[in-house]
């Protein structure tokens, strides 16, 4: 079987579905409402016990795969209201400026993630001012240990990717309690469950292809190199996406930035040649990207479209930009979704970094 002949199966069979036994389209036609449980959870009145600290001089956020994500996607949404610097670290290695004044938040849905522990025990000895968001383990041993404040999240999520909803609610908690200025984030988590709950009708399975753009989007991707172009403010939801299409259908893709990518890969796209031939190009957009951007997005998109295989568009939808992030994001989860169904792939499986795992733990 090569690339070029690997059958794709009808998206409108019921039979196609057979490959997911443990049920992960259930998890993504629910996200609002774990969305909106989450919000309770951590927005509600049982806030993270977090003192508001002044001297605080910057926020690292430091995680892997489907929880970093939550870190990106809280501070996009909270970068014109953060007082201080703030950055997601992936990584064993945090900067030098970790210290005293520095709030680290380490997020890990297992508690276990090798690089987080790393990223804790770093903020721990060097007097950081430490929060730690886990269901457990290894996090959460050393959280008790030193009177660490953590943020518990719930152990039924069967993978940490289909955690974001609580994730990305914890995260923001966080920042809702360390800073001022931060009572705002009720109402875009309060629009992005609207944005969700609507998408579930837009993406559904019931939805036959002609009508579905998930559906017909997974097709496309299924010929082809994909390449998601984003803006600053979607590039949370661009990273997602590619994540989303390598961990649930088991393909190559690549995530981009606009101005970035108009200063060199853009000329990989312009060009006609067998490898461009197979490339595909969904650019994401927001209502409030640079004006500039816009006119690059335009511009690009001419640009490539005569030598590419395919290039699509997608807009969030929401009042807020997490609205529009999260609506975004959910397409990225049911294109995947059908991907690997269509492939005849179990979505949930990710045999290949399960395998990595255990071999490095063989060589502590």
């Amino acid at each position: 079987m090569t690339w070029a002949h690997e059958d794709f199966e009808d998206l409108d069979a019921p039979a196609t579905y057979a490959v997911d036994p443990s049920g992960v389209y259930g998890w993504i036609e629910t996200s609002d409402q774990r969305l909106s449980d989450a919000k309770s959870l951590y927005l509600g009145a049982s806030r993270p016990a977090i003192d508001r600290r002044d001297d605080i001089r910057e926020v690292l956020i430091c995680g892997m795969g489907g929880s970093a994500i939550s870190g990106d996607i809280a501070y996009s949404v909270t970068s014109q209201s953060l007082p201080v610097p703030c950055r997601v670290v992936r990584g064993y290695t945090l900067p030098a400026s970790l210290g005293p004044g520095t709030l680290l938040i380490v997020v890990s849905y297992s508690g276990n993630t090798e690089e987080s522990v790393w990223a804790y025990t770093q903020g721990h000895n060097r007097r950081a001012e430490v929060v730690a968001i886990a269901t457990g383990g290894a996090l959460g041993d050393l959280a008790g240990r030193n009177g660490t404040p953590l943020v518990k999240l719930p152990t039924d999520y069967p993978a940490p990717r289909l955690a974001l909803p609580h994730l990305l609610c914890a995260v923001l908690s966080v920042l809702s309690a360390a800073f001022e200025g931060m009572e705002f984030i009720d109402e875009s988590v309060e629009d992005a469950i609207v944005s969700l709950k609507r998408g579930a009708n837009r993406y559904s399975r019931d939805l036959q292809y002609d009508k579905n753009f998930a559906k017909r989007l997974a097709y496309d991707i299924h010929s082809s190199f994909p390449v998601i172009v984003a803006a600053e403010l979607t590039w949370p939801a661009a990273l997602r996406f590619q994540t989303q299409i390598n961990e649930n259908s088991k393909w190559p893709c690549h995530a981009c930035v606009i101005p970035e990518m108009n200063h060199n890969e853009v000329m990989a796209y312009a060009q006609a040649g067998p490898a461009t031939g197979r490339t595909g190009v969904l650019f994401l957009r927001d209502k409030d990207d640079h004006p500039r951007v816009k006119f690059r997005q335009d511009f690009t998109s001419d640009l490539v479209q005569k030598h590419v295989a395919w290039v699509h568009e997608l807009k969030g939808e929401g009042k807020t930009l997490l609205g529009r992030l999260m609506s975004i994001m959910q397409a990225a989860d049911y294109t995947s979704y059908y991907l690997a169904c269509a492939r005849g792939l179990d979505p949930l499986t990710i045999r290949a970094i399960d395998t990595l795992k255990e071999r490095l733990g063989k060589i502590q």
